[in-house]
């Protein structure tokens, strides 16, 4: 997102819990040297933002969200915003993975903002590593549009949302071409082969990680069975009506990490083409990390291009014969 003078002028007069206006006094004093609350409060401010629901912090706009002139773009060598993107990081702990420094420069006669200064837009994200401590050594949050002091209970809950990895289901995609099979006495059968691909989408590492995948029982036959045992690490249970394979992966996943899970197998013939178009034919995936709730997808088998080729394959066999 790039900012504006513009876009500047159109934020209205009120603060909410997703923005908060600094004005240059806020800055810098009249000789034009850092205020002493500068640092604290704008460690308070970074603090509520990212404990919270994230939002913006912007420096040179007076309390009636109007530009004050803006502050000075070499406030620090190599630039103000250079400096900002430095020291934000210094000011709470843990330091925020994930933040902006936005600058909008003085666009000409008629702006509001000052030759050589800007208005600085500070834009704080939800954190994952919440809770996060100023350098008063308190946490804050916003709260009706104000940064105020965290109780207890309001730390208990932070720490309850970042403590988990969040591992998903990133694909369930079929994996080769179509398999026919028409030497069975017993009918054409077509075997679809899968795969599932995690992702953990989180900043916290995934020490445990599983997957367990229910298949319902007429997908799966004697020869699915013994492929998906090939896979040592495969483990095999079953439930009324659905068979589930369950895999543990035997190294930790990593924060932003893409990986290849698990190859599942599955067959259709003519006993269980009439669910499968019915769409009561569904797999259903688990994914379990460290003490996170379970994350639960279902994939209806039709959305697939390759499950409807196996059906009108099927539907022409079986009428051939």
């Amino acid at each position: 997102m790039t900012w504006t003078e513009d876009m500047l002028e159109g934020l209205g007069p009120d603060e909410y819990d997703f923005q908060e206006f600094k004005g240059s006094g806020f800055v810098l004093d009249e000789a034009g040297d850092l205020t002493p609350e500068f640092f604290p409060g704008l460690s308070k401010q970074l603090s509520a933002f990212a404990n919270g629901g994230g939002g913006r912090i912007f420096l040179g706009l007076d309390d009636a969200g109007r530009i004050d002139g803006g502050i000075p773009v070499d406030l620090k060598g190599g630039g103000t915003r250079a400096w900002l993107e430095d020291v934000v990081n210094t000011l709470v702990d843990p330091a925020l993975a994930q933040y902006n420094v936005h600058e909008v420069r003085c666009t000409g006669p008629g702006s509001h903002i000052r030759p050589r200064h800007a208005v600085y837009v500070l834009d704080v994200p939800r954190s994952e590593l919440a809770p996060h401590q100023a350098i008063d050594h308190r946490y804050y949050l916003r709260i009706a549009g104000k940064s105020r002091p965290m109780g207890h209970v309001h730390i208990q809950d932070i720490l309850a949302r970042t403590r988990h990895p969040e591992v998903v289901v990133d694909r369930f995609a079929p994996y080769g071409p179509l398999e026919t099979i028409t030497s069975d006495p017993r009918g054409p059968k077509a075997m679809i082969t899968w795969r599932v691909f995690l992702l953990n989408d989180s900043r916290r590492l995934a020490h445990h990680v599983g997957v367990e995948v229910g298949v319902p029982r007429p997908l799966v036959n004697r020869e699915v069975r013994q492929r998906m045992l090939d896979d040592p690490s495969v483990r095999l249970t079953q439930r009324p009506g659905t068979v589930q394979f369950f895999r543990y992966h035997p190294n930790p996943v990593f924060p932003s990490q893409d990986l290849f899970f698990l190859q599942l197998h599955t067959v259709i013939h003519g006993g269980n083409l009439d669910a499968i178009r019915r769409d009561v034919a569904r797999v259903i995936i688990d994914v379990y990390a460290d003490d996170a709730p379970a994350r639960t997808t279902q994939h209806r088998l039709t959305d697939y291009a390759v499950v409807r080729e196996a059906i009108d394959w099927l539907d022409r066999q079986l009428s051939a014969r």
